[in-house]
């Protein structure tokens, strides 16, 4: 008898146990499936939204924009980059990028754009820049359509960008994720870079009058984050720089985009030809403007371009 009572005690103790292992199983279960939901799940603002642009101005935007009008190519690449491209209905008659927007309808340049134009496709938002005109984004906001102003200047200024187009449009996370992305290869590319001999750099943005990229413009920044020392930063943005000067500061590689001259006319053009870099062979071009001058997520492009051509020893 005493041996059946203990039989069933330890029985009811397993039993307990187990049905214990369960629960604590399933809660863990339950707990990991919210957390899973939660990861995936994308914050969305709340509407009516209040957004500070650029331009310091509070805008107040009363609702989800489902048709966006993108006055500037480099907010469209963001906007499409976040994954909110299929709300595009109208860009300038400059955006190019990516392919898919040759098709959306064209408003205008970046100054003085179509009112009409824009109007017509009935957006509920226009993203402009400071070249898009104060009394023409005064007639649109009259219309009752928010104009947001987006102009970053330097690479924080691009993670802000993509912050409010992020916010505006309900793609906070991939926005996110794309800062992240662009943080990470920066700082990988930096890190390689950082400790070797600075490199004295001179950017031709047009050989006719000799313009370069000074102080203050992506292509100084992207120079220094490369481990370069831009010899023309003594002027500011985009600048005629002395030919006596350049002479004189003699830099160590010479960089240029497809459009301004090919390595052999810098070669040999009065001025250019004495510099170190001529000399030696140094005179590399871009392989394409824009990823040096748009404020988008591609400048990460023209930073690793920049690095590998004033330190290849670091990308071998």
């Amino acid at each position: 008898m005493k041996k059946w009572i203990k039989n069933i005690s330890i029985f009811i103790i397993v039993a307990v146990l187990s049905l214990s292992l369960v629960s604590c199983s399933q809660t863990t279960k339950e707990k990991a499936s919210t957390n899973a939901n939660s990861v995936k799940t994308e914050v969305k603002a709340t509407f009516p939204l209040k957004i500070t642009d650029f331009m310091g101005r509070q805008v107040t935007i009363k609702k989800e924009p489902k048709r966006i009008v993108s006055l500037s190519p480099s907010t469209t690449e963001l906007i499409y980059a976040i994954g909110a491209g299929k709300d595009v209905v109208g860009v300038t008659n400059y955006d190019d990028y990516p392919p898919e927007v040759k098709s959306v309808a064209k408003v205008g340049g970046y100054e003085g754009p179509n009112i009409e134009a824009i109007l017509a496709q009935k957006p509920d938002i226009v993203f402009a820049s400071n070249l898009s005109g104060k009394d023409q984004m005064e007639t649109i906001e009259k219309s009752g359509i928010p104009v947001v102003v987006i102009e970053a200047q330097n690479i924080n200024q691009i993670y802000d960008s993509i912050k409010i187009l992020g916010e505006i449009t309900g793609n906070t996370e991939k926005g996110n994720e794309i800062i992240k992305t662009m943080k990470d290869k920066i700082k990988e590319i930096n890190d390689k870079v950082k400790d070797l001999p600075k490199v004295n750099v001179f950017y031709v943005v047009d050989t006719n009058g000799n313009w370069t990229a000074g102080k203050g413009t992506f292509i100084d920044e992207l120079i220094t984050l490369a481990g370069g020392n831009n010899v023309a930063s003594d002027a500011n943005g985009w600048a005629q720089y002395s030919m006596e000067k350049l002479v004189q500061k003699n830099p160590d590689v010479i960089i240029t985009s497809p459009h301004a001259a090919n390595a052999n006319e810098i070669k040999n053009m009065a001025g250019y030809k004495d510099t170190k870099a001529a000399k030696d062979g140094k005179i590399f071009i871009i392989s394409n403007d824009d990823i040096v001058t748009k404020p988008s997520n591609r400048i990460v492009l023209g930073l690793e371009e920049i690095a590998k051509g004033l330190h290849p020893e670091a990308f071998k």
